[in-house]
């Protein structure tokens, strides 16, 4: 019987397994992906005391901390939540975990255009991760759609590669932090469209062009490949199994202490409304250090013991 089980390995969830692990809570954390959208960063130059680090690295050495404290970190997915007197966590690998709290840092999952050819053009020009593909379009041309800070910075890695990068806005202005704003302005081989939205994805066994309404017109668009950075949405999965609320957008409710609508059930990260709303590396962390104080505090309360080494 575990005291905590944390399930997300990114931000919010590495900084609740560090604070737990203080506290001498047993704990184990379960993800998919070290790191969350983290790892999918190549640049991050807003994390205190890094002037500046990938997400990847970033991810491995709050993974490296956790785990020198002593906290098992499992990368298996969490298939299915049940309450009883505690709680079961099944896995996608067959194992079933018994814990008296969870910690929900689910993170999110990024938002889809939902146009034609989209899923099947997947793998074969489109794609969602430029860290992980930006390599293979070394001297070709891309598209990037998006407005805001992801995009951006997608667009800003992507010029490194590509010998044209074209950045698909769809409203009258970009809404980023001016610093990358700024660099954006700057770079050589970005081009900027303003009111543009994707229509349509057309090829025959890979991406070869985009039908674009550009400020009430139709154009065609000659690109080998295509990056969707335009948000994220949360992920919803598990959490209708305990019935947690959420708001109309799918959020899920927390409070101060970061504690959800059931008692010994807290969610942290980009999953939450926390924050004010405010989705980065930093507060995503903070809330998980939240979140294994009040998981902590909750476990005393009601007189569950710790085991501790003797």
């Amino acid at each position: 019987m575990e005291d905590l089980v944390i399930i997300g390995i990114g931000p919010a969830g590495l900084s609740a397994a560090l604070y737990a692990a203080r506290y001498q809570l047993k704990t184990q954390i379960i993800g998919q992906q070290l790191g969350g959208a983290m790892a999918e960063a190549w640049l991050v130059e807003n994390y205190p005391g890094f002037q500046k680090i990938s997400g990847l690295e970033l991810a491995n050495r709050m993974k490296e901390q956790v785990e020198a404290l002593g906290v098992k970190v499992v990368e298996d997915e969490v298939t299915k939540l049940q309450q009883k007197e505690n709680f079961s966590v099944f896995t996608r690998a067959g194992k079933i975990i018994e814990t008296r709290a969870v910690i929900l840092a689910l993170g999110t999952q990024r938002r889809k255009l939902n146009i034609p050819s989209e899923v099947q053009f997947l793998g074969r020009g489109v794609s969602y991760c430029a860290t992980c593909d930006g390599p293979l379009f070394q001297d070709k041309k891309v598209a990037v759609v998006g407005g805001g800070d992801s995009a951006i910075k997608t667009a800003l890695l992507l010029e490194r590669y590509a010998s044209e990068v074209f950045l698909l806005v769809r409203g009258e202005e970009l809404k980023g932090e001016p610093l990358n704003i700024e660099g954006i302005q700057k770079a050589k081989k970005v081009k900027i469209f303003y009111q543009t939205e994707v229509l349509e994805i057309k090829g025959n066994k890979k991406l070869e062009s985009l039908v674009l309404q550009q400020k009430g017109q139709k154009e065609t668009l000659v690109v080998d490949g295509l990056f969707v950075e335009i948000g994220s949405v949360p992920a919803m999965k598990l959490l209708s199994d305990l019935k947690i609320k959420t708001n109309p957008l799918g959020y899920v409710i927390v409070d101060e202490n970061q504690k959800t609508n059931l008692p010994l059930v807290y969610a942290a990260g980009d999953l939450t409304t926390g924050s004010g709303g405010f989705k980065q590396i930093l507060t995503a962390a903070a809330q998980g250090a939240v979140a294994a104080h009040a998981a902590y505090q909750d476990l005393s309360k009601f007189n569950i013991s710790r085991e501790r080494s003797q």
